[in-house]
C-alpha cells in the first residue's frame, strides 16, 4: 500500500514549483524580447549606413555622366535619388517611423569641389550618422 504522501507527489506540481517555472519562463521571454528589439535597431542603423554608401557610389556615377558636377542642392539631390537609372527604389531612412524621411544633402563646391565637399546625413537627428567615406578617405 502506498502512503498518502506518495499519492500527493504523483498528483502534480506544488504551487511553489509552478510559480518558480512561470518565473523562469517569464525571465527567458523578457531577455529574448529585449534581444530582438536591440537587433532590429542595429539592423536599421546598418541599413541606413548602407543606404548612404549606396548614395555615395551613385553620386560617383552621376558625376561621371554629368560633366563632373554634383547635384547643386537638396532639390537636385531628391531628383537624383528618385531617378531609377541610379536607384531601383528610392533610398529612405529605415530609422524613420513611416519610412518617408529623405536623406539630407549638402554640397559646397566653393570649399571643396570634389566628393569631400558633399555631406549626406541621416534625417533622424538622434541616429548620429554623417557622411561616410571609405577607409582610404574616398567613397
Amino acid at each position: 500500500m502506498r502512503s498518502r504522501r506518495a499519492d500527493q507527489r504523483l498528483a502534480g506540481w506544488t504551487v511553489p514549483e509552478l510559480l518558480a517555472v512561470i518565473l523562469v519562463l517569464a525571465v527567458v521571454v523578457l531577455i529574448g524580447a529585449l534581444s530582438v528589439g536591440r537587433g532590429k535597431a542595429t539592423a536599421d542603423e546598418l541599413a541606413c549606413q548602407d543606404n548612404m554608401r549606396a548614395i555615395h557610389s551613385a553620386l560617383q556615377i552621376y558625376w561621371t555622366k554629368n560633366n563632373r558636377s554634383y547635384p547643386a542642392d537638396q532639390a537636385g539631390f531628391e531628383q537624383f535619388v528618385q531617378d531609377p537609372q541610379y536607384f531601383p527604389q528610392e533610398p529612405r531612412c529605415p530609422l524613420s517611423e513611416d519610412g518617408s524621411q529623405h536623406y539630407q544633402y549638402q554640397y559646397d563646391p566653393a570649399t571643396d569641389p570634389g566628393p569631400e565637399g558633399i555631406t549626406i546625413t541621416c534625417p533622424m537627428a538622434e541616429s548620429g550618422h554623417g557622411s561616410i567615406p571609405t577607409a582610404d578617405g574616398n567613397w
